[in-house]
């Protein structure tokens, strides 16, 4: 029985999924380390930030780990390599990689995500960051 009900929920989700991936561009608001701010995201491709309470910028590009896995049960998983540059005395700017789970559901995306980033300055740091946000298609 608990198979049937189980099977049931998750052909209910399925067009749920299916809908949140119709469009190219999601939008969005982030909470994280080191900065929060407003974030977009082209297909699965590209991410693009803006931290507003200590002004940064990031790009980066996604890779999802079912692609090269060939395993639907890992495409919640990407990983990500970009650039960061951060308005701050300690931090300014360098390459960062990680990894990040997304939540699709109807038009709106959960996600979270993790990384370090090399800083790049007079002293050479690294920083694990990380981040949690909602994107929601346009």
């Amino acid at each position: 029985m608990f198979k049937k009900v189980l099977l049931f929920c998750a052909t209910l989700t399925l067009p749920m999924q299916a809908a949140a991936v119709n469009t190219p561009l999601t939008a969005g608001v982030f909470l994280g380390s080191p900065t929060s701010g407003l974030t977009v995201q082209y297909r699965d491709d590209f991410q693009f930030a803006v931290g507003l309470d200590t002004f940064s910028l990031s790009a980066d590009a996604i890779w999802n780990v079912s692609d090269y896995t060939q395993r639907m049960q890992y495409s919640p998983f990407y990983t990500f390599t970009g650039i960061q540059w951060v308005d701050d005395e300690k931090h300014t700017w360098g390459p960062r990689a990680g990894v990040g789970v997304v939540i699709p559901y109807h038009t709106v995306h959960f996600y979270a995500e993790g990384g370090m980033t090399l800083y790049l300055q007079d002293e050479t740091s690294t920083e694990f960051e990380g981040s949690v946000g909602v994107r929601f298609n346009l």
